[in-house]
């Protein structure tokens, strides 16, 4: 479970976010939050037709999105209570829910789906729980997918020791641990993303999908995907 005293800090911080008029919460630019969702999209595969869990869905961009594509039922999950009641008004073709994806009985409550995705959130919670929580909401044959700043990374480390005990982001060993402690994973992999030198078009290099990172430069954020087995037990 997350502690009390980081539960509080993030449900105070991400409140006061969702009361500003943009919609890029956790990026500097409304381009690096769409770079974001196009690789998990890019990782997730057609979505047209499919179960899809949003867990930690912010203002909902990344639902609407889910649904726009096609997805059968799209659900957002969000720690704001005062954001979901707004997204069920004004988007009322979408199951939004408000709890913490480290409470079990919440997640319990949400169903299996075939597509979890975990934008920006592992940094702010208790990683195993939240990662196991998520995980037994995929589906058999489904996939996790999650976007994480990457502790490895010089810059994502400064910000860490400015919220020592709150901001607590993986570097890449602790993360490919953290996937290898899931049952039933039929396979898995991750991609970096690292600055261009020239972000006037294009903010980051998407590097190849590994299941062996040994990246030199760490990258700045790491997307990971994590596919179950088609026979697991539901």
């Amino acid at each position: 479970m997350n502690s009390p005293d980081r539960e509080a800090y993030w449900l105070r911080t991400f409140s006061e976010l969702h009361a500003r008029s943009h919609d890029y919460l956790d990026y500097a630019t409304a381009e690096e939050q769409t770079f974001t969702f196009g690789a998990c999209l890019l990782a997730a595969g057609p979505v047209a037709g499919t179960t899809c869990l949003d867990a930690g869905c912010g203002k909902g961009g990344f639902a609407r999105v889910l649904r726009a594509l096609g997805a059968r039922q799209v659900v957002g999950l969000d720690l704001v209570a005062s954001t979901i009641e707004a997204l069920r008004r004004s988007d009322p073709d979408i199951r939004w829910e408000s709890g913490d994806v480290s409470d079990a009985a919440t997640m319990n409550t949400l169903g299996l789906f075939e597509a979890v995705f975990a934008i920006e959130i592992l940094q702010c919670v208790s990683t195993l729980t939240a990662c196991q929580n998520m995980w037994d909401a995929v589906a058999p044959g489904g996939r996790l997918i999650g976007v994480v700043p990457n502790g490895d990374n010089a810059f994502v480390r400064r910000r860490a020791g400015e919220r020592p005990g709150l901001y607590t982001p993986l570097g890449v060993t602790a993360l490919v641990a953290q996937i290898r402690t899931l049952p039933n994973v039929a396979d898995w992999g991750l991609m970096g993303f690292v600055w261009r030198e020239d972000r006037s078009s294009i903010l980051y290099d998407l590097l190849p999908l590994t299941s062996a990172p040994h990246w030199n430069d760490p990258p700045k954020r790491v997307l990971f995907i994590a596919r179950k087995s088609a026979g697991a037990p539901h």
